[in-house]
């Protein structure tokens, strides 16, 4: 976890260095959840192409999977009822958890069910020897969550899923005359990210930053400074 405070700190003193300008709170929380969401998304593009190696140091894929593990999430969720456009209606449908992010995997008393596409399962409703059984599920991914195969006989399923990172905010609050982050606060919230990720989301910051306060030589050299980043962790 990143201190968002730190981070906040960081990018006013560079911005306030040479009077480049200042960026309000509510404009900070704004460029830190972009920041945080192009990190996030950028590990599992990365990761395709990730070198792997003997040692455990400079092995960045394995780097990068240790940092995605931290969202790994399982949850029960109860079955609901779905319509779609053409008007069908299907009681075996599964909604996606509120912070979802990408589906690992889909299991049923600790029987693993198996991915099918909309044209496959059809064949597979067909065959008695292939149709979906609570013993042998299968589930196909729709709107905002998941349809399950058998339609009935099915209440709950595990849902193991990587998750969104919660929303980083700072919130500020006045100690003798100075404004200082309120960490107490209810919505106060540090970034999620692997603390390897704080210079990272300076730079990120700092060049949407620079957009706002129209300083171009800020956003060229955060720019820059990120290119050297990602160039290191290749």
């Amino acid at each position: 976890m990143v201190s968002i405070d730190n981070v906040y700190k960081t990018v006013l003193n560079i911005l306030n260095k040479e009077n480049r300008g200042y960026i309000v709170p509510n404009e900070f929380n704004t460029l830190a959840l972009q920041a945080q969401n192009e990190i996030f998304e950028g590990y599992f593009s990365s990761r395709n192409y990730a070198v792997t190696n003997d040692s455990d140091y400079s092995d960045i894929r394995k780097n990068i999977e240790e940092k995605i593990s931290g969202f790994e999430n399982d949850e029960t969720v109860s079955s609901g009822t779905f319509s779609n456009a053409e008007g069908n209606t299907t009681s075996s449908y599964f909604a996606y958890p509120s912070n979802f992010y990408r589906l690992n995997s889909i299991s049923i008393g600790g029987i693993q069910a198996e991915e099918a596409d909309k044209k496959r399962i059809l064949y597979i409703n067909r065959s008695p020897l292939t149709k979906p059984t609570t013993k042998n599920p299968v589930y196909i991914r729709h709107e905002g969550g998941i349809v399950m195969y058998p339609t009935t006989g099915i209440a709950n399923v595990l849902m193991s899923y990587i998750r969104k990172p919660a929303e980083p905010k700072w919130v500020g609050g006045t100690t003798a005359g100075q404004i200082v982050a309120n960490e107490s606060a209810s919505n106060y919230q540090n970034f999620e990210l692997h603390v390897s990720e704080f210079h990272e989301l300076v730079v990120k910051i700092l060049s949407y930053a620079g957009v706002i306060i129209r300083a171009a030589d800020v956003t060229q050299v955060a720019a820059a400074k990120e290119q050297q980043i990602i160039q290191s962790e290749r």
